[in-house]
């Protein structure tokens, strides 16, 4: 069946949340509706029973839905919650905090949640405001994410956020609504005075975790954006470019590198160099499958990579 059918079929499901008496066991793709009258930002963008999250879930859709989405405390694990409360947020007086302690200490800073009060208003609004659908699709995972990326390049709703909604026009705004609150949360943790402490820490803990040889081998990575993302970059800062290769005036050369993440060896390409001399990051090339599958690597993502006594590079996100 074509995503193009499956689409139709979700769009016949259409259920409003609290007319729903009972959620599928069995893994699949769900759609949430809007159902209210007037979409809190966009304009008018936002029209009455329009698709506007696609969702995929390899359980089942009573765990995915009714115990994470519309649960209340559940934001820290619900992109929908965070990015409703997000927009929430910027129009009552909502309170967003850390998401748990270990988030900031290993710099996972753009993870949180809200407030009891705040995380009701979320549950509530959403209860009231939506509609789901759902397809059951008991495939392998393989089979589920790519059936969601192809419904979600169909339709490009407005909540879909990450890297298959590409052509997405407001994911950008909903993005930046998500920082503020992360802002937020971070100064409202405990944290905030420990922030340059765990700088200077991580790196050598997460180092020696990993098996490898002096600090001086290991950089870390957490200048990763928008672009980066589209592009599957990873920029290696002048200061960093001490791990790998060293440049050379003239074009920029391609060398290919022995890389490990987790048990998966692969080999990556590093290109560096420029026909001024000056100096410039350098740029990582690990390809789709590890940077998008394995590392999952987004906006804002945070990195170590070790050269270990083998010359072999080690990667862990952070």
């Amino acid at each position: 069946m074509i995503p193009k059918e499956i689409i139709e079929i979700l769009k016949k499901r259409e259920k409003d949340f609290l007319k729903t008496k009972s959620f599928s066991q069995q893994p699949g793709i769900y759609a949430f509706f809007y159902i209210g009258s007037d979409f809190p930002l966009f304009g008018d963008v936002v029209k009455k029973h329009q698709i506007i999250y696609i969702g995929k879930t390899e359980s089942s859709q009573k765990k995915r839905d009714a115990e994470t989405h519309f649960a209340t405390g559940k934001t820290g694990n619900s992109t929908v919650r965070k990015s409703i409360g997000s927009i929430l947020c910027s129009i009552n007086n909502m309170k967003p905090i850390p998401r748990n302690d270990s988030d900031y200490k290993k710099r996972r800073f753009s993870h949180f949640k809200f407030d009891e009060p705040s995380e009701r208003i979320i549950t509530n609004w959403m209860k009231n405001n939506f509609a789901l659908s759902f397809y059951e699709y008991s495939e392998s995972k393989k089979l589920i994410d790519k059936l969601e990326t192809e419904i979600i390049k169909e339709l490009i709703p407005v909540l879909n956020i990450d890297y298959k909604n590409p052509d997405n026009p407001y994911k950008d705004q909903i993005i930046q609504l998500r920082k503020n609150c992360a802002t937020i949360a971070l100064k409202n943790s405990n944290f905030k005075n420990s922030i340059l402490k765990i700088n200077k820490t991580i790196v050598t803990k997460k180092h020696q975790n990993m098996d490898v040889g002096s600090k001086s081998d290991s950089i870390y990575i957490d200048n990763i954006t928008k672009s980066d993302v589209q592009s599957r970059n990873i920029r290696i800062k002048v200061e960093n470019k001490h791990l790998f290769p060293k440049e050379q005036l003239g074009n920029p050369i391609t060398y290919y590198l022995n890389f490990k993440v987790n048990n998966d060896d692969f080999v990556a390409k590093y290109i560096i160099g420029s026909k001024d001399g000056k100096a410039r990051s350098g740029v990582l090339k690990l390809g789709d499958k590890i940077y998008i599958e394995i590392l999952k690597i987004n906006v804002g993502s945070n990195m170590i990579i070790c050269k270990s006594e083998q010359n072999k590079f080690l990667i862990k996100k952070l």
